[in-house]
């Protein structure tokens, strides 16, 4: 019988998540590849890595004493990719927002102008962050569900109320309740959030759970552009270069509402930890920059 490293790492992820169904999302793979996977591996081991019921799957005594060799087996073979990777580092980088991707472009290259020891690639978005490669880096307001993603906060981000810079009748606009007046529609960060509360000075607003919200930033502010829609809760960094360009104008600035937090998400690389700790610290820096920290 063939001996099939992959399946130590399919037998690593169940151990580590305790469900077939996680793991398989985490391999891109169907339940059923993943079952028959561990049987194979089993099989070749002649041992019972689990102990299976029918709520739950935990590792047997033998399938302890696996788990641990095979965290050793793997990471030495990892070891021996990194080398043969380290000659000259490469990363891929991407974002799910076309808005950061488009200065993201500009940071790599002024990047790679200095740094002729690394590649870097800016290459499209990966909407499924649940698998990780080792040259990947993300940026997203969302976490990632890898066991061994390492996850970095970046600066938060504040967020606005804005319209088009065209509209009217805007400056009748003088307290978050006026916008009933007019059509709006609501950015949500994630699934759970539809109520948005703004704070000024003590006083507060909070938006109820009615109306459109909206959890992609392209189509929110194409709602903006095309409907004349004003847009609650948008991160200031997707509207800034539009602000600038007189499409946009930001109303009611003086209330303020939660920050949003985005994260560089990567995978850790032994033998790229010098390389990668330079370029995360650069990111960070013109990520602040970007905000209007500095």
């Amino acid at each position: 019988m063939k001996f099939y490293l992959k399946d130590f790492w399919i037998f690593i992820s169940i151990a580590e998540t305790k469900s077939l169904s996680k793991t398989a999302s985490q391999m891109g793979m169907s339940v059923s590849s993943i079952s028959k996977r561990l049987t194979r591996l089993e099989s070749y081991l002649q041992i019972t890595l689990f102990e299976r019921t029918t709520r739950s799957i935990k590792l047997s005594p033998m399938g302890e004493i696996a788990y641990e060799k095979s965290l050793l087996i793997t990471e030495e073979f990892q070891r021996f990719i990194d080398e043969l990777k380290s000659s000259k580092s490469t990363l891929k980088i991407s974002t799910p927002h076309r808005f950061i991707e488009s200065f993201l472009i500009d940071w790599c290259y002024e990047y790679c102008k200095n740094k002729r020891s690394i590649d870097i690639s800016v290459i499209e978005s990966k909407e499924n962050m649940d698998s990780l490669d080792i040259d990947e880096l993300f940026i997203t307001n969302r976490k990632s569900g890898y066991p061994l993603a390492i996850h970095r906060q970046l600066h938060p981000v504040k967020r606005v109320i804005c319209c088009r810079a065209d509209m009217e009748n805007v400056t009748d606009i003088k307290v978050p309740g006026d916008l009933r007046k007019l059509p709006t529609i609501y950015f949500i960060a994630n699934e759970g959030e539809h109520d948005i509360e703004l704070v000024k000075k003590g006083d507060s607003y909070t938006f109820a759970n009615d109306g459109l919200h909206l959890s992609s930033i392209e189509e929110s502010l194409k709602m903006v552009l095309d409907k004349g829609c004003v847009l609650v809760g948008i991160p200031l960094i997707h509207v800034r270069q539009l602000v600038k360009m007189n499409k946009i104008k930001v109303i009611l600035s003086e209330w303020e509402m939660k920050e949003l937090n985005y994260y560089l998400v990567w995978k850790d690389r032994p033998y790229f930890k010098n390389e990668l700790a330079e370029f995360l610290k650069y990111i960070e820096y013109k990520w602040k920059e970007e905000c209007g920290v500095y």
